[in-house]
């Protein structure tokens, strides 16, 4: 009886020391990777599993493509002529998932460990990971952001701390435009300096004729209208100058007499106008612009010699066409610069002109 005791408990001893006798939470211990910060570190290295699971995948397809490859030149003579294509997709890196953090806050700043290396040696027993501040009240709004703001230990404890400076600081900024709002009206003034090229000569009877040739001029345009994005829609006024040159005269009987000394010929009109501009940077850009309108000319054609002193000034109608093409520079957002070319054609005096603009934007 005595042996049999014996056996018993020598037997309950051997089954308590080698594990039969332990507690159902002493069977086995989770891994590391079940626990997790947050959602995001769960997801990341989910990802990275799925990543890795695909390029294997891969590798394996790529193998038997491999050996399909070798079977069709054995017993076919000749291969599939077929690239190989990776069934799961690439394998792209994954990026942790980025998420905003609040600033953190100064009573919280010291659950952060620290890197620097203890002076002396302490015992684990006694050493506590962090240090843990008097416990303030927070109100429920700011505890939402302290929640977020708080780093997954899993990244700190794998050494990706380049990924949480850049989650936490090199969040995108969104960046207004620069040369202002898309939509607003502006104002334009165009002085510019006017070349006419073509000479005209009008006949009145066999006998009477005019020939007119006009010096280089001035003319001004003044526009306003409404901006949206890089159209514009408006109207403006146009006031065009040019004197007469030594070569106009006018022919009565067969005699030349030349015009009056300073005569000219003048243009009002008024237009519509629509351009477009193109920006490459929000600095420079370029523009172009079309306009159609009606004006009246004053024209002091007549040699004094042949009109017996009368004033024969006189008005002519006209429909104006515009075309105009430059580069604009935009130093500040409401307000830019062109320099360019411009077509104007009228019945008296059609011309090429060298512009410069001042425009306005509100």
């Amino acid at each position: 009886m005595k042996k049999s005791l014996s056996l018993v408990l020598f037997f309950l001893l051997w089954a308590n020391s080698t594990g039969f006798a332990q507690s159902s939470n002493g069977l086995g211990a989770r891994k590391v990777q079940d626990y997790f910060q947050d959602v995001e570190s769960k997801s990341y290295y989910q990802q990275e599993r799925i990543r890795s699971m695909k390029g294997e995948m891969n590798e394996y397809s790529e193998r038997l493509h491999s050996l399909q490859d070798k079977f069709q030149q054995i017993f076919y003579g000749r291969s599939a002529d077929e690239l190989h294509q990776s069934p799961f997709g690439e394998k792209e890196k994954i990026s942790y998932p980025k998420r905003k953090y609040r600033e953190p806050m100064p009573e919280v700043e010291s659950i952060v460990p620290s890197t620097k290396p203890a002076s002396s040696f302490q015992s684990r027993s006694n050493q506590l990971a962090f240090r843990v501040d008097e416990p303030k009240a927070t109100p429920p709004q700011e505890e939402q952001g302290l929640r977020g703001s708080e780093f997954p230990t899993n990244a700190v404890e794998e050494g990706r701390t380049d990924d949480l400076n850049e989650n936490k600081w090199d969040e995108p900024a969104s960046h207004e435009s620069v040369g202002g709002s898309n939509f607003g009206g502006y104002l334009i003034i165009r002085p510019s300096v006017i070349f006419p090229y073509k000479k005209q000569t009008s006949h009145q009877s066999p006998s009477k004729s005019k020939h007119r040739v006009y010096k280089e001029g001035m003319a001004v345009t003044l526009s306003a209208g409404y901006k949206w994005k890089s159209w514009k829609l408006g109207g403006g006024m146009l006031y065009r100058q040019n004197k007469h040159d030594s070569e106009s005269f006018e022919t009565n009987g067969g005699n030349d007499e030349p015009f009056a000394d300073g005569s000219k010929s003048m243009s009002i009109a008024g237009f519509i106008e629509g351009g477009y501009t193109h920006s490459f940077t929000h600095l420079f850009g370029i523009y172009g612009t079309i306009g159609l309108g009606y004006g009246v000319s004053v024209i002091e054609d007549f040699a004094p010699a042949l009109s017996a002193g009368a004033d024969r000034t006189r008005l002519d109608p006209f429909f104006l066409a515009t075309l105009g093409l430059g580069a604009t520079w935009t130093p500040i957002d409401n307000f830019a610069l062109s320099l360019g070319y411009r077509y104007l054609y009228e019945d008296e005096v059609p011309a090429h002109a060298i512009e410069v603009g001042i425009e306005g934007r509100f």
